[in-house]
């Protein structure tokens, strides 16, 4: 689940968020905060990519919100993903985040970019994999007033980092990893990852069998 600066919220929408355009951060459910890892691991979602010649894991299931959500697309989401290359059987493991924010349909999309987080070594800052805008969400159809816009934000983690964000649950059950992705403008995001997801993610990949060759 996302947070927004201090803690955990659904934002309410309203005619007051509209006209002064605030960031929209619309928190899902909370069933996923709750979850065990073992929950997690059997919730990953497996696909193979035969001419890639990739495996990729995803915890996306485990948050997917109700398709009958009145607010399911007004969700600021993240989840994990392990690539395996069959040929190398190197890992990459990956945050997956998707902002919504409040802005005009054009001139107020937002560069999110950097993504600074906590390491074993200390704060790692550097660019994302991948950055790209998203849909949005307009009042109407003319797309007059604030919209409700997205950026769609992936950056990698070392499998140091993902064993360490998983190990925290035996030390510090109820406080998640947390990363910031930042634009120019000096705007950060600011989200965070449970011990139980990462820890969840290892399982899956320990797991599942890869196919051959």
């Amino acid at each position: 689940m996302t947070m927004l600066k201090a803690g955990w919220r659904v934002a309410t929408i309203g005619l007051a968020a509209l006209m002064i355009g605030e960031p929209l951060a619309a928190a899902r459910p909370g069933p996923s905060k709750a979850m065990s890892a073992e929950a997690f691991g059997a919730a990953v979602e497996v696909r193979h990519d035969m001419a890639a010649r990739t495996t990729t894991f995803s915890t996306e299931p485990a948050h997917r919100p109700s398709r009958v959500s009145p607010i399911r697309h007004l969700l600021s989401d993240h989840h994990l993903r392990a690539v395996l290359d069959w040929r190398t059987g190197a890992i990459r493991y990956e945050v997956h985040q998707r902002i919504l924010y409040w802005g005009a349909h054009a001139r107020d999309r937002r560069d999110y970019g950097v993504a600074l987080h906590a390491a074993p070594d200390g704060l790692r800052v550097g660019p994302v994999l991948a950055a790209t805008h998203g849909e949005s969400f307009c009042p109407n159809e003319d797309n007059w007033g604030h919209c409700a816009l997205t950026r769609n934000i992936v950056f990698v983690l070392g499998e140091d980092e993902i064993r360490a964000i998983a190990a925290r649950g035996r030390a510090e059950p109820a406080a998640p990893w947390t990363f910031r992705i930042a634009e120019p403008r000096g705007r950060e995001w600011e989200g965070g990852i449970a011990s139980a997801e990462a820890a969840g993610l290892l399982l899956a990949v320990e797991r599942r069998p890869i196919p051959a060759g």
